[in-house]
């Protein structure tokens, strides 16, 4: 399994993280309080998925 790291945050994130769908783009994030600081700014962290 490859690793992954939080566009928020830049921690590699575990047991699969948190999906969340901003700037109509879907990005994986590893906690509550990443997922929160995405919503918040979705052009920022819509940019970082892939």
């Amino acid at each position: 399994m490859k690793s992954v790291k939080c566009p928020v945050c830049d921690w590699e994130i575990k047991d699969g993280g948190i999906k969340v769908k901003v700037a109509g783009k879907e990005i994986t994030v590893c906690c509550d309080d990443c997922l929160k600081q995405a919503q918040a700014d979705p052009k920022k962290y819509g940019a970082a998925a892939r």
